[in-house]
């Protein structure tokens, strides 16, 4: 069953401004109007205004029993069913600061009905809309948790990168990774600093993957997208995550130093590869051990510090079967394409023909404007799929490995046993 509904509102990278970074999401089985999250706001009312007129079913709770009700009511236009919209989000999920992620979001504040609205964002990027809502750039409309400020006032909520999910909108969770989008020297480490979301659904415990702009880690002066690859790949082996959104701006062929902080397709099929590396790294790991004997698990070489690792192709074939990868943020350009084609759909082509190549298993598909995306679990097969060619083997040594950790264990258990006992004898004396 799905777990989650998004409309499309906007997934362009610019320049023009009538579709940029925006997607409203709910729970699947829920009303908009009981709580609608928003996933960026580059575009907003006028964009839902045009969506709306073009398909005034666009935001019908036809995924509610026995409900094909509009937000509003009957006969409303698209203008009023779009402000309707906008007034029942919740929350907004805002990666970074840059106005092509967070446009809307500044020229609608303070002017839309409903309770009040919680941004969601690194520190970074709360300092960065801060500075948007500064009174000069734009009336100071938000404020912090904790500050005094009327009802209509956006309200901030720092996100600190953490082990626990942070509930942004009803029975929506969600857990941030910092990650790299270019350089700024205004910054301390020389990045300029954007993110990623995992976003669950409580009920299910389903989620998808969001990413905001995201450069390369091969070229980065902080590569941090590994760490979120780490992350993902446990969700993937659970068959608890199977959607991933991922920018990729640019063509096959633009260099490295014209990249100004995203990807390019080539770049995409690296990190796909060094995702499907922690998915077949995360099948073969052992289990945690005890809390107290997890210096012996390090011992034995299960640590969490271990080097990054390269797989050959053979070991990732198939590796991303059931996993679905979402492109978006693609650069208009003046180019003309064929068959009526936009950006989006020739990017996603490019990297549908190397993933194709690399035999990851990978489906790739383009987010269009207007366009409801339904966000599925993986259905990624048993873990010995993954390396077949190897799968008795690594069985049996994962056998010896815990015969050989039990042993240890109890030897362990024999010799505190054995200390404590001294240890009462000589208090007694």
């Amino acid at each position: 069953m799905p777990d989650f509904v998004m409309v499309v509102v906007g997934c362009g990278g610019g320049p023009t401004e009538d579709n940029l970074s925006a997607y409203l999401v709910k729970c699947h089985g829920t009303r908009w109007s009981e709580g609608t999250l928003g996933l960026e706001a580059g575009s907003g009312l006028g964009a839902l205004t045009r969506l709306i007129g073009d398909d005034p079913n666009l935001f019908n709770d036809n995924d509610v029993h026995r409900s094909k009700t509009l937000l509003s009511s009957p006969g409303a236009g698209p203008s009023e069913r779009a402000t309707e919209v906008y007034s029942s989000i919740r929350s907004f999920i805002i990666t970074h600061g840059h106005l092509d992620h967070a446009m809307s979001l500044v020229v609608t504040a303070g002017s839309q009905g409903g309770p009040t609205k919680y941004i969601y964002g690194l520190e970074r990027t709360i300092q960065v809309l801060e500075m948007l809502f500064n009174g000069l750039i734009w009336p100071k409309l938000a404020a912090r948790v904790g500050e005094l400020a009327p009802p209509f006032f956006y309200r901030y909520i720092p996100v600190a990168p953490a082990e626990k999910y942070l509930q942004v909108a009803p029975n929506v969770s969600v857990r941030a990774f910092p990650i790299s989008h270019g350089t700024n020297d205004q910054s301390v480490d020389g990045t300029y600093e954007s993110s990623a979301w995992f976003l669950r659904n409580d009920q299910s415990s389903q989620e998808f993957l969001f990413f905001g702009d995201v450069e390369p880690d091969s070229i980065s002066r902080l590569p941090r997208t590994r760490a979120v690859w780490k992350h993902a790949a446990r969700k993937i082996g659970r068959k608890q995550l199977g959607t991933i959104f991922l920018e990729c701006s640019w063509r096959n062929g633009r260099k490295n130093k014209e990249l100004y902080g995203h990807l390019s397709p080539p770049h995409v099929l690296d990190e796909m590869r060094n995702l499907a590396t922690e998915v077949v790294l995360a099948a073969r790991e052992q289990p945690p051990p005890p809390s107290r004997f997890s210096f012996l698990w390090n011992l034995l070489g299960y640590g969490t510090s271990q080097p990054e690792v390269t797989l050959t192709n053979r070991e990732l074939q198939g590796a991303l079967q059931g996993v679905r990868l979402v492109v978006i943020h693609c650069k208009a350009t003046s180019e003309t394409f064929p068959e009526g084609k936009s950006i989006a759909d020739v990017i996603s082509e490019e990297i549908r023909e190397l993933v194709k190549g690399s035999g990851l298993g990978l489906e790739v598909m383009a987010a269009k404007q207007g366009m409801t995306i339904v966000p599925q679990p993986s259905n990624l097969a048993c873990v010995t799929r993954l390396y077949p060619e190897r799968g008795e083997d690594e069985t049996a040594r994962l056998k010896q490995d815990n015969k050989r950790l039990q042993a240890t264990v109890k030897s362990l258990e024999v010799s505190i046993k054995h200390v404590e006992g001294n240890l009462k004898d000589k208090a007694k004396e």
